[in-house]
């Protein structure tokens, strides 16, 4: 999953770029001696940013994924909408107006947000098609 050698060359270059001040900092033996602990931390911080480049990865992949599902979910409800019956169509933009004032009375603690924008957008879907069909038929 994660390129080992990427990490450990990363972790090399931050130690050969953080070193010299290292020696800045007061070393006086004047000796260019491996330091472990340094090194060790500068591994540590090459790990953590690969994990967070993996997360932020997986994280971008599951948007793309759940973007591509919305995409495809909508195209599904355009084509459901448009082999309705006239009638079956109407129904449901009254049963979805109604589920929308049910929703205006819902308690403080529940989160409707996301159930109101998944109703308005079926219902202008509905009314766009009936909109359409009637326009086609007159």
């Amino acid at each position: 999953m994660f390129n080992r050698s990427e990490i450990l060359r990363s972790a090399w270059a931050a130690y050969r770029l953080a070193r010299p001040a290292v020696f800045a900092a007061g070393d006086e033996t004047g000796s260019r001696a491996f330091l472990r602990p340094f090194f060790a931390k500068m591994l540590r911080r090459a790990w953590e940013d690969a994990k967070a480049e993996a997360s932020t990865a997986n994280a971008r992949e599951a948007t793309r994924l759940a973007t591509e599902l919305q995409a495809r979910i909508r195209a599904s409800q355009a084509d459901l909408a448009a082999r309705m019956d006239p009638m079956a169509r109407s129904a449901r933009i009254v049963e979805i107006r109604g589920e929308l004032q049910v929703l205006d009375y819902a308690p403080w603690g529940v989160r409707t947000s996301q159930r109101r924008a998944d109703l308005g957008i079926e219902l202008q879907l509905l009314e766009t098609t009936a909109a359409a069909s009637q326009s086609l038929a007159a």
